[in-house]
């Protein structure tokens, strides 16, 4: 199981989601609107799986969101569950997505 508030405070972080596939939260840490953000991620997620699959690249594992004013990072794995970050420092996207590949490969 993953804790959520030791992930945000590891990667300094702003805010973090856990949720299924399905948007379907299970917990959030300093974000505000969680239920809707879950929901959104999980769609994005859901559809470049689908994406992954039609083009014959394998299974999705990661997704990363990039704009003017931060990074978001979700990742899924093999049960699809799936966790996201987001941060508004541009610089910690390597941290962020080197402790969520760790985190869902041990």
């Amino acid at each position: 199981m993953i804790d959520l508030q030791t992930l945000v405070d590891e990667t300094g972080a702003e805010s973090g989601l856990s949720f299924n596939i399905d948007g379907i939260l299970n917990e959030s840490v300093n974000l505000e609107y969680d239920g809707n953000v879950a929901a959104m991620i999980g769609m994005i997620l859901k559809m470049c799986l689908e994406m992954s699959e039609d083009v014959n690249n394998g299974d999705l594992k990661q997704v990363m969101i990039k704009n003017n004013d931060g990074i978001v990072v979700a990742t899924k794995n093999e049960d699809d569950n799936c966790v996201a970050l987001l941060s508004k420092d541009l610089s910690k996207m390597g941290l962020l997505l080197r402790k969520m590949d760790s985190v869902f490969n041990n």
